[in-house]
């Protein structure tokens, strides 16, 4: 009887070393994903040719690209008429 129980305290210790070492696993290949994104796929797509005028744009006239994340600031306003307004020079 205590062989049994030694088995399935066994077995149920393994299955749990298992299901961490999983998590663990997906967590790291996560992490891996992430900072792929962010210093391998997101510097590559400024490269693009619809978007690198607009960076360029951007970082000439000085302009805080953050503000575009409230949307009723001031800054928000006048940072896009910039923008929209190199861009239609640009295009000419």
């Amino acid at each position: 009887m205590d062989q049994k129980h030694f088995l399935k305290d066994w077995k149920s210790d393994m299955l749990k070393k298992q299901r961490f070492s999983s998590r663990m696993g997906k967590f790291f290949v996560g992490l891996a994903m992430i900072w792929m994104f962010m210093f391998m796929v997101l510097p590559w797509a400024q490269t693009l040719p619809v978007i690198k005028p607009i960076i360029d744009i951007i970082s000439e006239a000085d302009i805080d690209a953050n503000q575009y994340f409230y949307t009723q600031s001031e800054e928000t306003y006048q940072a896009g008429s910039r923008i929209q307004f190199r861009l239609e020079q640009a295009r000419k």
